[in-house]
């Protein structure tokens, strides 16, 4: 509303109210004259033209700047100075002449121009601002002061509760409101509004109104102003981490005394009026009325951090202690691996793969070990390289030597030559662990799993927040990604394990490689259920509970595979070969031991020896029954394989087959023997034939030679009535000329059960290996 100073009050009492001012033009236009600017005094009134040497008593010298120029007062240079004007003048100007008020600009709530108006009160702004003529916010305190300091009459447009009301509190220049007709609903609804076409319209006669609008101002309360972005930028954070300043604002109720009080606080401290006097005002008050501020906190506020370290539970230190027993575990089975690396239950299962699998095992009970550690931004990162990398190596190795045995029996089956040398399998070995290193270090550089701290509110009471200190990426597809990368390898190793299943029982694992399977299955998918489930719960409770389950399952795999081969060890097994059958040779069956530098079936000899299997002899060649075979009448044959020396063959293996006839009585003496009873002379023998000999020799006996020439079988049948003997011979002399080596399988008269023989289980010749243990029908 309108305000006057104490000092014009007391030389006017009648100015306090609308009654003292209305028709009154003569007297208003003398007593409330126009302020003058520095320079605008400087250039009409001053006597001294405002020269620095003569100071004229208002001001000391001329403005210097802009902004100097323009002003109403400044401290200790202009006093400020309050003048007639020709509008002051009612002698020429008997029905115009005003007297001076100082208007607000039009964009505030002033509706001064229309109260003056229509209450008859002759009283007009001069201000340099239009369109009515107003001052600035700065303007008006400066005319205040300037009043103030020469005690000249003004009135003006102001409101309370404010810092300059107060600053001016209890002396002479107190500002007082002016009293005008009293506001109703009616004449505050017929005001002239904002805008330009109201209250900062060009036309006056819009700015005026109606005198149905021209009551006094309403008494209204104190409005809140908060930044419309402050309710976002409050509920856009989860509940934990939001901060109650919004509905602390919405709630807080500041009466206009509290508000006064406040703000005269800020106008007498005067040492940084409009810097930092304000907060220290606002932040006095609060400290004095800190008590009747906490009924406006909202509920669940202030709240308490719990700052206890999940990470130093007991059940921490029991996962990392799991994971030290796991990694030790490893570390002794790969001892006794390589100190046990020539027996030859090991040399068959890959000396060298098998250390590729501990070494995977030890990176996952290393990853173990740093799932129950404090997280940080290179254990977060070590744990998936670690347990990724770990998984790889454990299973991949497995896989491939099982995919390689799979791959030569299918060669088998087709009459193939089959190379499988340990540098390739090696290669397999290295390519895949490959792939699985460049996807963790695109994960590395993309998204690298780093520290996060996760807030949760407790359920039961609000107002407490407990942390949970986690591992994570931006996005968690990576982790999803690396699950189904070790999904993939189990399931590869169920599918060979299957195919597996018919193999030679010497190199036969798929037992073991189901189980082992199937416990790394069991193992991930627990480990998958606590991933898709980390959104809940304690983050070391999850952190905890894959530790024990990558150490169990580092555990479970060494049970599993290695401990039944080191029983077997313990137990001082003979170690010839056992009977090896190769599926898909009718009747047939075959073993083979490698070189003696070899640690594994069908692998390279030391020096670049490779060893050609040329297996399926399936000879097709009609079976010819013996006249009158007596039962105990039985055949030794022995079968020799070809070996290649740096690409060159070697001499034309050896047979010999011999034919004896046992008593019956001894029959079951001779089966319980040792194999070394059999005869295995190095040139073809026989011996004498007896009458069944002969009644053979009257057969057609046809021997099919099974020789690998370029991926393709070259079969030669040979048949005739000549003797059994005759025949072998007339064989090995086609050898002897040609100089050609391979596997001379050998049909005879089917016979029943007992006339099934075992060939001889060893050889002296490194150049000759044998098929051991074999039945023919």
């Amino acid at each position: 509303g309108w305000y006057v100073p104490s000092f014009v009050i007391e030389r006017h009492p009648e100015v306090s109210s609308f009654w003292g001012l209305q028709n009154q033009r003569e007297k208003m236009a003398s007593m409330f004259k126009r302020p003058y600017t520095w320079e605008k005094y400087c250039q009409l009134l001053s006597p001294t033209n405002c020269s620095s040497s003569f100071y004229d008593g208002v001001a000391r010298r001329w403005p210097e700047t802009d902004a100097e120029r323009g002003v109403y007062y400044k401290s200790q240079l202009y006093t400020g100075h309050f003048a007639d004007t020709a509008k002051n003048n009612c002698t020429a100007n008997p029905t115009t002449c005003s007297g001076h008020i100082v208007d607000a600009p039009c964009s505030w709530s002033t509706n001064l121009e229309q109260q003056a108006f229509w209450n008859d009160i002759y009283l007009e702004s001069d201000g340099p601002n239009e369109p009515n003529d107003s001052y600035s916010y700065g303007q008006m305190i400066q005319v205040l002061r300037a009043a103030n300091e020469t005690k000249s009459n003004i009135i003006m447009w102001w409101w309370k509760p404010d810092g300059l009301v107060l600053e001016f509190a209890g002396s002479d220049a107190e500002l007082h409101p002016v009293t005008l007709p009293p506001a109703s609903e009616i004449c505050v609804a017929k005001r002239v509004g904002p805008g330009v076409n109201g209250r900062c319209s060009s036309d006056i006669s819009v700015r005026r109104g109606t005198k149905a609008g021209s009551c006094d101002n309403d008494h209204h309360a104190l409005k809140k102003v908060v930044c419309s972005r402050l309710y976002s930028d409050t509920y856009d954070v989860s509940p934990p981490r939001r901060s109650p300043a919004y509905d602390f604002i919405k709630s807080i109720q500041v009466t206009d005394l509290e508000m006064e009080d406040m703000l005269k606080h800020w106008a007498l401290r005067g040492v940084d009026k409009y810097g930092y006097d304000g907060r220290d005002a606002v932040c006095t008050w609060v400290r004095d009325n800190l008590d009747d501020l906490q009924r406006f906190i909202p509920r669940g506020y202030p709240r308490t951090l719990d700052g206890r370290n999940r990470y130093k539970e007991s059940y921490m230190y029991a996962a990392m202690a799991m994971g030290i027993v796991a990694l030790i575990v490893v570390f002794s089975t790969t001892f006794v691996t390589y100190h046990q690396r020539d027996t030859r239950i090991l040399r068959l299962a890959n000396v060298q793969f098998l250390i590729l699998m501990l070494i995977g095992f030890s990176f996952v009970s290393l990853g173990a070990i740093l799932f129950a550690t404090q997280p940080s931004l290179v254990s977060c990162t070590m744990r998936q390289w670690l347990v990724t990398i770990g998984y790889t190596l454990g299973l991949v190795p497995l896989v491939v030597k099982v995919g390689a045995i799979n791959k030569l029996v299918r060669s088998a089956r087709k009459m193939k030559r089959v190379v499988l040398s340990r540098k390739y399998l090696f290669q397999v070995v290295l390519s895949i662990v490959t792939i699985a290193i460049i996807y963790l270090i695109a994960w590395s550089i993309v998204d690298a799993p780093t520290r996060t701290e996760e807030w949760n509110l407790s359920e039961k009471d609000l107002d407490f927040i407990t942390v949970n200190v986690d591992c994570s990426s931006r996005y968690q597809f990576w982790v999803y990604i690396t699950l189904a990368w070790e999904f993939m390898l189990c399931l590869s190793a169920c599918v060979l394990s299957v195919q597996a299943r018919k193999v030679a029982q010497e190199f036969n694992e798929s037992h073991l490689l189901f189980a082992l399977a199937f416990s790394h299955f069991a193992f991930l998918s627990m480990r998958a259920v606590t991933q898709i489930l980390s959104s809940t719960g304690s983050a070391s409770v999850r952190a905890a509970v894959a530790s024990f389950l990558l150490s169990s399952d580092v555990l479970a795999a060494i049970s599993i595979y290695f401990i039944p081969k080191f029983i077997i060890i313990a137990k001082k097994k003979p170690t010839a070969l056992k009977k090896v059958t190769i599926s898909g040779m009718s009747g047939v069956s075959g073993a083979s031991d490698l070189s003696q530098g070899g640690s594994e079936a069908f692998q390279s000899e030391a020096g670049g020896r490779r060893a050609v299997i040329l297996s399926e002899a399936n000879a097709r060649a009609k079976e010819i029954q013996p006249a009158a075979a007596p039962s105990n009448s039985k055949r030794q044959v022995r079968w020799v394989t070809g070996w290649s020396k740096n690409g060159q063959s070697a001499p034309s293996p050896r047979l010999s087959l011999s034919k004896t006839t046992f008593p019956q009585h001894h029959q079951k003496k001779e089966e319980d023997s040792d194999e070394s009873s059999i005869s295995c002379n190095n040139d073809i023998e026989s011996s004498e034939e007896s009458s069944h000999d002969t009644q053979q020799s009257q057969h057609e006996l046809k021997l099919e030679r099974v020789q690998d020439d370029s991926q393709s079988q070259v079969d030669r049948i040979i048949p005739g009535t000549g003797s059994l003997t005759q025949k072998i011979k007339s064989v090995a002399k086609h050898d002897a000329s040609t100089q050609e080596g391979g596997i001379v399988a050998l049909r005879g008269d089917e016979g029943n059960e007992e006339e099934k023989e075992e060939l001889c289980s060893s050889t002296e010749s490194s150049d000759e290996q044998f098929i051991y243990n074999t039945n023919i029908p």
